[in-house]
């Protein structure tokens, strides 16, 4: 599979997997230092929409996956980012989860200190598939 055609397979998910991370960083912004109801209610909404859209990116097929050699290629190891990323950002949305069952700084901080290596390591992918593609406006979170 090719970056176009990996692009073409899941353009519109990883738009899917950006738009729901956006809400939910928009939430986190709007945390009061005692979160309200409604606030956490919000979060968990989106928190839970996002881990499921990253936990099912987490699962698109690589190419050349246990293939020798696979992993040198920048497509195989674009891809392989992505979807390892994607399962660590299904972390922190879980850890953020958490934080909405008893918020605390503590719980706070888990998801932070998920959120910035998880956004790494999907945003190298996903920006590097779309270059491969010839294609701009990457969807990185």
């Amino acid at each position: 599979m090719g970056a176009s055609t990996f692009r073409g397979d899941h353009g519109a998910a990883a738009a899917r997997v950006a738009a729901a991370t956006k809400s939910v960083e928009a939430d986190v912004a709007r945390l009061s230092s005692h979160p309200s109801s409604a606030q956490l209610l919000d979060l968990a909404h989106d928190a839970a929409l996002a881990r499921r859209e990253f936990v099912a990116a987490g699962e698109w097929a690589v190419a050349g996956q246990g293939e020798e050699g696979a992993e040198e290629e920048d497509v195989p190891r674009a891809e392989t980012q992505v979807t390892e990323g994607a399962t660590e950002m299904a972390g922190a949305m879980t850890a953020l989860q958490g934080y909405v069952r008893a918020p605390s700084t503590a719980a706070l901080s888990r998801y932070a200190s998920k959120l910035a290596p998880a956004r790494q390591q999907w945003d190298e992918g996903i920006s590097q598939l779309w270059f491969l593609a010839h294609a701009a406006g990457a969807p990185t979170v």
